[in-house]
Parts: structure tokens; sequence; C-alpha cells
């Protein structure tokens, strides 16, 4: 695996007041210390421990909610569909960035969705080694120091393709913040949100799978 910065994708920063490895107990971690994500489905209503799910009632009539499994293209996939409701899925890590730098997703989005109509989000938190314990996970969204929204899409890309998607989370974490001792920064959430930018088609889909972070 050789990933890299993406740059054809919209990257936001915000500031936020607020186990070399992926060590983190429980379903997920591989044998060889990756943290696997959305590779199997599970219950949204009642979700796993260190995840966290919140959407908003189906809107405009729909008997959809917002977030869906589905098996698309012989793949367990999430469908987001923000145009009917607002959601916001994510499960707490612990992962030194630059133990662990590498993540990557495969998208699919159909015939009325932008890029943009969904965003992964990563959020950071700068702390000495030796002042985190897999006990701080805990439940809910943590307290994060920086965050980075990634709008999941290409417009080169036609809709109806899987597109996989790499990223060095070093890279990515130095350019905005490139005065933070890297060695002390870890990733603690990966998140995926509706979009804020624009208001998204009812029907507008966007699959997502295989979310992987790795050394």
């Amino acid at each position: 695996m050789k990933p890299g910065f993406l740059s054809p994708l919209v990257l936001t920063m915000v500031g936020l007041l607020g186990v070399a490895g992926c060590s983190l107990p429980g379903a997920g971690v591989d044998v060889s210390g990756d943290l696997k994500l959305l590779y199997a489905p599970f219950s949204l209503g009642n979700p796993p421990r260190y995840w966290q799910v919140k959407q908003a009632p189906a809107q405009n009539g729909s008997d959809q909610a917002p977030l869906t499994w589905e098996d698309k293209d012989g793949r367990i996939a999430l469908a987001a569909r923000p145009g009917i409701g607002s959601f916001e899925i994510g499960r707490r890590t612990n992962v030194i960035v630059l133990a662990s730098p590498y993540l990557s997703f495969d998208w699919q989005l159909n015939n009325t969705a932008q890029v943009g109509d969904v965003e992964l989000v990563l959020g950071f938190r700068r702390q000495s080694q030796g002042s985190w314990t897999e006990n701080d996970l805990g439940a809910g969204k943590p307290s994060i120091d920086q965050e980075v929204r990634i709008a999941v899409g290409q417009y080169a890309v036609s809709y109806g393709q899987w597109q996989r998607e790499y990223f060095d989370l070093s890279t990515l974490y130095r350019r905005y913040w490139p005065d933070t001792d890297a060695d002390e920064v870890r990733l603690v959430w990966i998140g995926l949100v509706s979009g804020k930018d624009h208001t998204p088609a009812q029907g507008s889909v966007t699959h997502l799978t295989h979310i992987l972070l790795s050394r």
C-alpha cells in the first residue's frame, strides 16, 4: 500500500476550543493491529461499543432512514441519504498518527448525489505520551482539539463507480498544524456526517464501506 494525500477532495479545517498503532479491544481490530470500520453491519439503533449514531427522523414523507445498511454490488455498505434527514455516525479511536498513519475507504455516488453530500470527519487530540488509556474511550464523541472534514466524492468520477481513497494522516495533519509535534497527536474520532455546504437531492445516496486504518 502506498497511500498519499489526495488533493482533488475538498478539505476544510476547524480548530476547536476545546499504543503505538491501533490497540483497541473489541470489534474491528484484526491481529495485525489494523482497525476496520464498515466491513460488517451492526444495529444503527443500538450501536456497539465505541460507536455513536445520530440521525434525524426521515423528512418529506420518506419511509427510509437517513442511514441504512445495503448489499451494494456484493459489498455490505452504509447507504447515506442526507436529502431525507441529517445524520452523524462515528467511532472513537486511539491511534498515534505516526504509528498508524494510513486511512482508506470506498465510496460510490448515485446519479443524483453530489460531491460533499457526505463528509468524512477526522478528530485529533494533542497529548503527551502515556497520558491516554483505553478507559478514556468511554461513550459518545470524545473531546477534540482539531477537526478535518473531507468531502466524499470526486467530480471526475462517474456515478455508479466504486472509488477508493487513500490518505496519509501524518501528512494531512502537518498540512494544517505544522508546528505541533506529530508524536503527541492521536486520531480519536472517525465519523461520517451529512454535508453542510449545499442542500442534497432527496433521492441522493452515497454508499460507503471498508474504512481501514493501517500501518
